[in-house]
Order: structure tokens, then C-alpha cells, then sequence
């Protein structure tokens, strides 16, 4: 299999530690891709021009980084179904949602002054700051163990500090930075920085 990879995107990142996590890491090419140069592999691979974009030894391409988890799963025989099943992934939609609103935040900030829109600012900061809360108050005791969930959401807090310090979520939130401080420890967590 071959995972189409940026080191700074999170939604690739959680991919690539999933499929470590579930045994899948000597069976995975790992090829770096920049959608933004319209790199002709990666839109053979994914139409939307995204990372990540799994291709299978078959040829069928796999995308994007909830239907690959999912496919992951399926392939480790992994339950889906049942309470700890949807558990996980409503926590990872939850992740997702903050991570949508922070690429957000992100590209706003590249923008040219007098193009910038306040108005999505800070639409995009309170659905981050609300869903933190959640977070933190309903989800974090239901992550217990290296797995879909608690991938997406590590990932998704270091992409925070990575890309938006500014959102200062350890200050506000010391339960989830406890819980970071120990999850975040995991070694190919550490491997994966993208900050290398």
C-alpha cells in the first residue's frame, strides 16, 4: 500500500499512526506529496488533490483520512459496532471539526490584509474554543488506549500548538494538556513531528 503524505498535515499524520498502531507500518509505502503543486500521483489518487490518499496494492485509492481509518480498521478485523465503536467516532468527527476550523484559521492567515474576513475568524476560534470544551469535559475519559480516537485527538491538539500557539488551549484546559503531556510520549507520535 502506498499513503500519499505530507508531515504537516494532522489528517495524514493520524492515518500514518494508525496504520503503525494496527500493524501496518512494513506494509506501507510512505511517499510525501505537496497538493499544492498539483503533483500528478496524488491527483491519480485523489481527485480532491488531498493528503492523505491511500492507494492499495490493487490500484483502488482510498480517501480521505476518515474513510482510510475506517478501511484500516476493517482490514486489522477490528470491531465496528457498538457503543465504544461510535464512541470513537464521534470523538474523531469531533477532532475533524476542530481541525477543519483551525486549517481554516490557517489559510485566513496567509491571506492578504484587506481580503482577511473577521466574521469567520472568529466563527472558526469559538467552534474551536466550544468543541475543546466538550472535549475535555464529555470525551476525555473515554480515552483510554492507542487507538483511532485518541490518535485523532493528539494529533489534532499538537497541530493547535503547531500552528495556532495563540489558542493558548493548554492554559484553558489543564485536564487535556495532562492527558496530552502522557499520551503524546508514544514513539512514533514523536517520530512524526511535523515540526522536523
Amino acid at each position: 500500500m502506498k499513503l500519499y503524505y505530507s508531515k504537516t498535515s494532522p489528517y495524514a499524520r493520524k492515518v500514518l499512526l494508525l496504520a503503525k498502531a494496527l500493524g501496518f507500518g512494513d506494509r506501507l509505502e510512505v511517499e510525501a506529496a505537496n497538493p499544492l503543486a498539483n503533483e500528478d500521483a496524488l491527483l491519480a489518487a485523489n481527485p480532491l488533490n488531498k493528503v492523505p490518499a491511500l492507494v492499495l496494492d490493487d490500484g483502488r485509492c482510498v480517501f480521505d483520512s476518515p474513510v482510510i481509518m475506517e478501511f484500516l480498521l476493517d482490514m486489522a478485523g477490528r470491531p465496528r459496532a457498538g457503543d465504544e465503536y461510535f464512541e470513537d467516532l464521534q470523538i474523531q468527527a469531533l477532532t475533524d471539526g476542530i481541525l477543519d476550523a483551525a486549517l481554516s484559521l490557517v489559510m485566513e492567515s496567509r491571506r492578504e490584509d484587506a481580503e482577511k474576513s473577521v466574521y469567520w475568524q472568529e466563527r472558526w476560534h469559538g467552534a474551536i474554543k466550544r468543541a475543546l470544551v466538550v472535549l475535555e469535559r464529555d470525551w476525555l475519559d473515554k480515552l483510554h488506549a492507542w487507538n483511532s480516537a485518541t490518535i485523532a485527538t493528539v494529533c489534532m491538539l499538537d497541530y493547535l500548538l503547531f500552528r495556532l500557539p495563540e489558542i493558548s488551549w493548554r492554559e484553558a484546559h489543564p485536564a487535556l494538556a495532562a492527558w496530552f503531556d502522557e499520551v503524546s510520549q508514544n514513539p512514533d507520535f514523536i517520530a512524526s513531528n511535523p515540526r522536523d
